[in-house]
């Protein structure tokens, strides 16, 4: 996975991280502590890979090109041996890291049912730290709230919060689908903009595993 200079990328991504991250705390500004329970040092959500659009992977890297070099040897080792553990079934090209546009659902399922209890590699333990804070990608960044479309909720919360009769507020405090879809648009016509090929997807494992890495 080769860097390149993104500046409109680079701009976009941090006029979206912004405005989900300040999203993200107008819809839980008040929650009592029992109901809402996301804090430092709680990693459930950084159990298992997940598809990540490249323009975000690239941020992520950047954001690693910036650790010590001892944490950035150790998360690279992290990240090749999850890689490398399920190797046989990523429905892409392990030498780029780069999952295949045209894989199947059976294949997705396979391949990120083989990895949901993968630890990411930027997760510090035991600390239970992001080492990326700053660049998490979207799907990071928006997890622990519910995601909502016409038809009611299209994710639901993390299962610690709004436990018991509270899922009324899941909903009441969820995205919205389209919203969330109107910014990866514009994150994704920023990235087509810098030269990146369109709809790339790798995982967070792969943004450091690939053979042809720069």
């Amino acid at each position: 996975m080769n860097a390149r200079p993104c500046p409109r990328l680079t701009r976009r991504l941090a006029r979206t991280w912004a405005e989900v991250d300040r999203a993200f705390s107008a819809r839980i500004d008040g929650l009592p502590p029992e109901e809402f329970s996301c804090r430092n040092g709680c990693f459930g959500c950084c159990l298992g890979l997940f598809a990540l659009p490249l323009p975000e992977a690239l941020a992520v890297r950047a954001a690693w090109r910036g650790l010590p070099a001892p944490v950035r040897r150790v998360t690279r080792e992290r990240a090749e041996r999850a890689a490398l553990r399920s190797a046989v079934l990523f429905p892409g090209d392990p030498a780029s890291g780069l999952l295949d546009p045209n894989r199947s659902e059976e294949a997705d399922e396979r391949y990120f049912e083989s990895v949901a209890a993968v630890a990411c590699p930027f997760l510090d333990l035991p600390s239970g730290a992001c080492r990326v804070y700053e660049a998490r990608p979207l799907m990071c960044r928006t997890y622990g709230l519910a995601i909502r479309n016409v038809s009611g909720l299209a994710a639901e919360a993390c299962p610690l919060n709004f436990p018991g009769g509270a899922a009324e507020r899941a909903l009441d405090t969820a995205f919205d689908a389209a919203e969330l879809l109107v910014l990866d648009q514009a994150v994704a016509e920023a990235a087509f903009a810098d030269g990146l090929p369109a709809g790339a997807e790798t995982t967070l494992a792969h943004v450091l595993a690939g053979t042809r890495r720069a």
